[in-house]
């Protein structure tokens, strides 16, 4: 568990109260009564290295251990988790950016968007028990709304 003081852990949740899990190594949206998995806690810290009027965090698995990471690929952006210590990222560990989404408001829900990617936002699935990525603004139906359940 991350130690530092400002840490605060979350279930985060789609617009269909859908939780976020792992399984297998990747980030999933699934229903826990369901789905035979239980809610993730995901430790949220603030990257002090970018602007904060946009809100910018980390997104720390496993207790802080593993980060959801944005990275390019020949499709174009795209999420994977990393093994990098979220307290690493929060003291100023290289390469901050790719770690970091910006949080906006939208009433109770919040948007993450991609610092390394403008303009590219994590999006839940359609189908049930696939991963979480990124998607542009742009996309029709893209289920970018997520909500914060604050947990211990």
């Amino acid at each position: 568990m991350c130690s530092l003081p400002m840490a605060r852990y979350y279930i985060i949740k789609d617009a269909d109260q859908k939780s976020l899990y792992i399984r297998d190594g990747h980030l999933l949206v699934g229903d826990p009564d369901s789905d035979n998995c239980s809610a993730e806690k995901i430790c949220v810290l603030p990257n002090r290295g970018l602007d904060r009027t946009k809100v910018p965090i980390f997104l720390g698995i496993q207790g802080g251990s593993r980060c959801l990471a944005c990275v390019k690929t020949r499709e174009g952006p795209s999420l994977q988790l990393e093994d990098v210590n979220i307290e690493d990222l929060y003291k100023g560990g290289e390469q901050a950016t790719r770690f970091t989404f910006f949080q906006s408001s939208l009433g109770s829900a919040f948007r993450l968007e991609a610092a390394a990617f403008p303009g590219w936002f994590l999006c839940g699935p359609s189908e049930p028990q696939q991963p979480v990525q990124l998607t542009k603004d742009s996309e029709p139906l893209a289920h970018t709304e997520f909500y914060f359940e604050q947990s211990r």
